[in-house]
């Protein structure tokens, strides 16, 4: 029982990132809601655990958004905050298999909702040298130039969830 307890401990985010996810996620995903068991409705939001591995990396399959080991301790805040913001971002929009159009809606999305919860995705570009090019993903420059290209200022706060599907 208690190596039960310690393994789902170990599946949990640190505080400092569980709390930058959550607020990304903000009030979940738009126009949708979750009916509980107990007859309840609530807000259809992602959950969050912490994976293994040494590469920083996230990965959602709907709504589990899993997050590697290293992704929480070599990224600043605004860095993890753009990286879940992307990851929830493919939730929002039900992005199934990866594709470089799927992936800079995500991009420039999750800097959208990153900012929304006020993070700066600028400062958190530097995500993309962890990264290397490949098949799914577009080369890091051109997911840079997607971050950079979402307007985040105070203004930007609050509008982005009423844009989404």
């Amino acid at each position: 029982m208690i190596a039960l307890f310690a393994l789902a401990a170990a599946l949990q985010l640190p505080p400092l990132q569980m709390e930058i996810a959550t607020k990304v996620a903000g009030d979940g995903r738009p126009s949708c809601t979750s009916y509980q068991v107990d007859g309840t409705m609530a807000p259809c939001l992602p959950s969050f655990e912490l994976g293994s591995g040494g590469q920083v990396s996230g990965e959602s399959a709907g709504a589990l958004i899993t997050f590697t080991r290293a992704a929480t301790v070599k990224l600043t805040r605004d860095e993890f905050a753009l990286l879940a913001g992307h990851e929830i971002a493919h939730y929002y929009l039900g992005h199934g298999a990866s594709n470089p159009a799927d992936e800079l809606a995500a991009d420039r999305l999750g800097a959208q909702i990153a900012c929304e919860a006020g993070y700066d995705p600028a400062s958190g570009v530097s995500l993309f040298l962890f990264f290397r090019d490949d098949k799914t993903h577009p080369p890091r420059a051109e997911r840079r130039a997607a971050v950079l290209g979402v307007q985040c200022d105070a203004a930007s706060f609050g509008r982005v969830a009423a844009k989404l599907p």
